[in-house]
């Protein structure tokens, strides 16, 4: 019974692991779960033995992703802010959530795979991008301006911020997306640890020029 229950964990593991990378460099339509299947070196109806069929395959990589997030992040966007935060608090906890996503892309061996399926998610968005939206996007822009608002002395106005929040996220996001970009503009041999947390540094000072340039404004 263990090795059944074994066998079936690393079938439903690799089904899910080809339809990331089949989903994400062709396009959920343009894929056919006999490519699936042979991708991940599986009988074709495995897929709706695990997952119901197709669509249910694109829920179970959704919520794959969304897992990773959650885990790397943990509590610190599970769990309510203390109340008494301070606003270097909140700077730091919103800097470090920033370079734990942005070190993700360095550090796990499919990285790329995916980057590459979520970006696509996101841009062209099928059936399941309520669930994307509503279990990672939502709550990660969100937890990010309150800690935003928090840091630069108004608490009180998180949505103030979306657009700002949207603005600094989107400088992490063109080291994921472009990676090949960067590494070739800047003569790296590839995108590791090392050139993440260059990303990491350059990204940090600019979110704390900004966050310094609207805690004076608030404070005029």
């Amino acid at each position: 019974m263990v090795r059944q229950a074994s066998g079936a964990a690393a079938t439903r593991a690799s089904l899910i692991s080809a339809a990331l990378e089949l989903f994400g460099n062709h396009g959920y339509d343009a894929v056919s779960t006999r490519q699936i299947a042979d991708h991940a070196a599986a009988n074709i109806g495995s897929i709706a033995y695990h997952f119901g069929g197709k669509p249910g395959l694109r829920k179970a990589c959704i919520e794959h992703v969304i897992g990773i997030v959650h885990e790397s992040l943990g509590p610190s966007l599970s769990q309510s802010l203390p109340a008494a935060l301070t606003a270097d608090e909140a700077l730091d906890m919103l800097d470090g959530m920033v370079g734990t996503m942005m070190r993700i892309g360095a550090s796990r061996p499919d990285a790329d795979l995916l980057s590459t399926f979520m970006t696509r998610e996101m841009i062209v968005p099928g059936e399941v991008d309520g669930l994307l939206y509503e279990r990672m996007a939502r709550p990660l822009h969100e937890r990010f301006c309150q800690l935003f608002a928090i840091a630069v002395g108004r608490p009180e106005a998180p949505e103030a911020y979306a657009l700002t929040v949207f603005s600094l996220l989107g400088q992490s996001v063109f080291f994921r997306i472009c990676k090949p970009v960067v590494v070739k503009r800047m003569g790296w041999a590839g995108f590791g640890v090392d050139e993440a947390q260059a990303a990491i540094a350059v990204f940090s000072d600019n979110l704390r020029a900004i966050v310094e340039r609207h805690r004076a404004q608030n404070h005029r």
